[in-house]
């Protein structure tokens, strides 16, 4: 423990540049470092087989620190199954060589460690290895957090395999980076889905909405939910649900795009004129599940007086599906769950949407 002597500097002594080190010994600290409980130290005269270490060595081991500590001893607490390749540690450091391992001991209270060890080797005047010396580091906490990272790696892929068609990753700006699983779906080089290339192998009709809501992802960060035909290596086109969402870094940038693509049995929403934004027509006149027309939510929109901004977080969409459902013209057909959605907010916003025979679609308060 310093005393007061120690810890004040003598007032007629003027500060000299390294006059602290006389301080402090070495043993100051080691044991420093040897307190975080995760380094120990020892130092051996290889010829006789005992280790001199230092308590934080023995506290790694679980030993008492009045023990002894030959080195067979050290050698029978590696785990059974390390023992075969790491139990040849200080035969090695007698042959001159240094050593890096790491491996599991069990201590004698049963419980398991993981260790990191390294060890070098001084000379005698005969010029053959005499003494060694070492370090050893409790690395557990290292282990069990890249055990835990690798379960869950595992599970993912588990669930991906026994849900996923596809697998896939982007870089920030959106283009395909990993797609191993595309390729194979598709029978696609990586080459031809470098950029937007991908797309090829989307059908003809559905590639200008595709690309539409993957643009619209990208640009403005948000969950990426489509639905595609695509042409199978086998020459089939078959319907799949195309998902994606963006990894952030911790400033809240985008580090990269991962994505799967699920196979959807059945035959798909697309393709039903009852789905069309412009006619209005589609379902039973007085159905809750009637399509809106872009005018009706133009004006439902204006009525309850909420933003873009405001009605895509009530109905759960982007703000850029929105605009493309405001707009007649717009060459990407919106999903019926999406219209449904926004329908559904609006009339929780207080109006009701009209569809009388012979009148077109209309809107009023409730």
């Amino acid at each position: 423990m310093p005393t007061r002597s120690l810890m004040r500097l003598q007032a007629e002594t003027p500060p000299v540049k390294g006059s602290a080190s006389r301080f402090f010994s070495s043993r100051n600290f080691l044991k420093i470092i040897e307190d975080t409980g995760e380094v120990g130290f020892w130092s051996a005269d290889l010829r006789v087989g005992y280790l001199d270490a230092t308590p934080g060595l023995y506290r790694i081991l679980g030993l008492e620190p009045a023990a002894d500590l030959p080195v067979s001893l050290f050698l029978d607490m590696i785990h059974p199954d390390d023992r075969p390749m790491h139990g040849d540690q200080f035969a090695m450091l007698s042959g001159g060589q240094p050593i890096t391992r790491e491996f599991r001991i069990i201590r004698p209270d049963r419980t398991q460690r993981w260790l990191q060890h390294r060890g070098e080797v001084a000379l005698g005047a005969d010029g053959r290895p005499s003494h060694g010396m070492g370090v050893l580091f409790d690395v557990t906490g290292r282990h069990d957090s890249m055990q835990a990272v690798l379960q869950r790696h595992d599970r993912l892929n588990a669930l991906v395999t026994v849900t996923a068609s596809a697998f896939w990753t982007t870089s920030a700006r959106g283009e395909l980076s990993d797609c191993a699983q595309w390729m194979a779906l598709t029978g696609q080089t990586h080459a031809q889905t470098r950029g937007l290339g991908w797309l090829d192998a989307v059908h003809p009709e559905d590639r200008t909405r595709t690309q539409a809501a993957w643009t619209t992802a990208v640009q403005h960060t948000s969950a990426y939910n489509t639905e595609y035909r695509v042409l199978c290596a086998d020459g089939i086109y078959r319907w799949f649900n195309s998902r994606a969402a963006p990894v952030l870094n911790k400033d809240g940038s985008v580090r990269e795009w991962v994505g799967i693509c699920l196979n959807v049995p059945g035959q798909s929403r697309f393709g039903s004129p009852s789905l069309s934004l412009s006619d209005g027509q589609g379902g039973a006149a007085d159905s809750p599940e009637r399509t809106v027309t872009a005018a009706q939510v133009r004006a439902a929109r204006g009525m309850t007086g909420l933003s873009k901004e405001e009605l895509a977080k009530m109905a759960g969409v982007s703000i850029s599906t929105v605009v493309r459902l405001e707009d007649a013209q717009s060459p990407v057909r919106p999903r019926h769950d999406t219209v449904m959605s926004v329908r559904r907010a609006l009339e929780q916003a207080g109006v009701v949407f009209t569809f009388e025979t012979g009148v077109k679609p209309g809107v009023r308060e409730a």
